[in-house]
């Protein structure tokens, strides 16, 4: 456990899941079932954290390695589905699964702390593809119909509504020293508030070096060896 601010910062574990499936309730339409958090904990447990405060558990993030080459800007293709089966130790690029909170400055934390564990390291980026839950209010306000609008119309809308920073959660992902590169249509299906659409942030590492040959392939290896068993079931 690490202490972060007022947070207390740890991996994830199994006991934590009811709590953190009532924290992503704050997604809204969007939000996921215990088993995806399930399958997270099995395939890549060291990228799941959680934050405290006074004891109670008040924000969550997963984060995965991915070839930089590899990133389709589709959550369920990025991510396996939603399970995190993608997860790549070689991988050059940090990816945001999910993070939720309650807290703004948990949420920080919790962008603090992945940074920290991650920074000196062979990763040359992390890659945040943001939530626009004001997008959809946006485009009403605009004189358009969410529903009836083409491909090409929400993607003109989406430049529009991010090159003008209207969203309050782009305003906190600038605040954290992430610089926003373009908007993603249709990135995160269900996301209604949204209208599926996510805005794509980059922080590039400034202690990033090449992962050299001969160490690579030694993680290999140990990426290779038996799978870890799950650390929970299916309920």
């Amino acid at each position: 456990m690490v202490k972060v601010g007022a947070f207390e910062i740890r991996q994830a574990v199994a006991d934590d899941l009811d709590r953190i499936v009532e924290l992503d309730r704050l997604f809204g339409s969007a939000a996921l079932t215990r088993d995806y958090f399930e399958a997270w904990l099995h395939h890549h447990p060291e990228g799941f954290l959680v934050a405290s405060y006074n004891g109670r558990l008040c924000a969550y993030s997963m984060v995965i390695n991915l070839p930089h080459g590899q990133i389709r800007e589709n959550w369920l293709l990025d991510t396996g589905g939603g399970t995190c089966a993608t997860h790549t130790p070689l991988g050059d690029t940090l990816y945001a699964v999910s993070i939720a909170s309650q807290k703004q400055e948990a949420a920080r934390a919790l962008f603090i702390m992945n940074r920290r564990l991650f920074a000196r390291s062979h990763l040359a980026q992390a890659v945040i593809y943001g939530r626009l839950p004001r997008f959809r209010q946006w485009v009403q306000q605009m004189g358009y119909d969410p529903c009836q609008i083409s491909y090409d119309q929400k993607k003109q809308l989406l430049g529009i509504y991010v090159n003008t920073l209207h969203d309050p959660y782009q305003v906190f992902y600038e605040g954290m020293n992430l610089t926003p590169e373009y908007g993603v249509v249709d990135y995160l299906e269900g996301d209604e508030e949204s209208l599926n659409c996510a805005l794509k942030l980059v922080w590039r590492n400034p202690c990033y070096r090449p992962l050299p040959l001969d160490h690579a392939v030694v993680q290999v290896e140990v990426a290779t060896s038996p799978p870890r068993s799950s650390l929970s079931t299916r309920q």
